[in-house]
């Protein structure tokens, strides 16, 4: 079973995202390489939530994005 976590940045607006390989899409962010990140200045990482398959990882992801607020996940 593959171990994914979804993770939060914040910065003039939230953004959420799963995936298996944190630290890579963390350095992605960092040097520019995602295009909605690129227009979120001085993000911070502020929540990481651990899941135990990809499947239940999509679904948080879809569920935070779906309830317009974000920060009750936080």
């Amino acid at each position: 079973m593959e171990q994914r976590c979804v993770y939060i940045l914040h910065g003039d607006r939230y953004y959420i995202w799963s995936t298996n390989d944190l630290e890579r899409r963390l350095k992605e962010h960092k040097q520019w390489k995602t295009p909605t990140t690129k227009r979120i200045w001085d993000w911070k990482l502020i929540k990481i939530i651990m899941c135990t398959s990809r499947i239940e990882a999509r679904q948080l992801e879809i569920k935070i994005k779906k309830s317009c607020h974000p920060e009750r996940y936080i």
